[in-house]
């Protein structure tokens, strides 16, 4: 039985549906809550039917034209007004659909005194304008090469800096080992500091499903400290999604 703790993004998971479908087999497999990756290319009001009886616990702010390899706009000094747009764009869709939190993407940008000051002044303001929870991601630079927020003591520093509660810290263990080998000791470090609003899990290779007992440390440290979020489940099924969720059962 999957736990409501589970999410299952719909932009990784059930791929083998039509977008609009993949709620309902996202429920068949007992799943209560999602999160969605880029929702704003979906009808709105189809999409909330479709979600009908789901959790939304994330939702991604537009990021660009993601094709083209745009990702996100928080740290380019020469692209503000995108990214007030895309945060509010974000923000209307997440009260539409009821969402937890919204993701702001950082882009593609070294780290410098100058993208590091667009960073704090964007979410500064992102988060005077939100009422709900905004979290940012470090995402590792083999997967995405270039990206602003690649480490965690980064990300930590700069949610520092900003002292903005409501700007939180998104953290995929799998992009943290990806980049930095140990997740727990980086989760833990997150929840003593009270700055963890969401996780994320994939297997390391090849980001298809974890194996059995992969995170069952920083499941169980999760469970001691109370945490109430939810752990996303983002990576790339093997042989299907429904087919692939036996190590959620093998795993305590």
């Amino acid at each position: 039985m999957l736990t409501p703790r589970l999410s299952a993004n719909l932009d990784w998971l059930y791929t083998e549906h039509a977008y609009l479908d993949r709620p309902a087999a996202a429920r068949a497999d007992g799943f209560s809550a999602v999160e969605l990756q880029q929702p704003h290319l979906h009808d709105a009001t189809a999409l909330k039917t479709a979600l009908a009886g789901l959790r939304v616990v994330l939702i991604n702010a537009p990021a660009g034209d993601w094709p083209a390899g745009e990702r996100g706009f928080a740290a380019l000094p020469a692209a503000q007004a995108r990214f007030r747009n895309g945060t509010l764009r974000g923000l209307e869709l997440a009260h539409q659909l009821g969402a937890s939190r919204v993701h702001l993407l950082s882009g593609l940008a070294d780290d410098n005194t100058e993208t590091r000051a667009t960073w704090l002044a964007n979410l500064a303001w992102a988060a005077a304008q939100s009422t709900l929870p905004l979290v940012v991601e470090p995402i590792n630079r083999r997967d995405m090469p270039g990206y602003f927020l690649h480490r965690q003591a980064q990300a930590l520093e700069l949610l520092a800096l900003l002292n903005a509660p409501r700007v939180q810290l998104q953290l995929d263990l799998y992009h943290c080992r990806v980049a930095e080998g140990d997740s727990l000791i980086h989760l833990r470090r997150a929840l003593d500091l009270g700055v963890l609003g969401h996780v994320q899990v994939a297997g390391v290779a090849g980001r298809h499903e974890p194996a059995a007992g992969d995170y069952d440390a920083e499941v169980q440290l999760l469970a001691d400290r109370n945490w109430p979020g939810a752990i996303g489940l983002e990576y790339r099924p093997r042989a299907g999604t429904s087919a692939g969720l036996g190590w959620l059962t093998a795993s305590r």
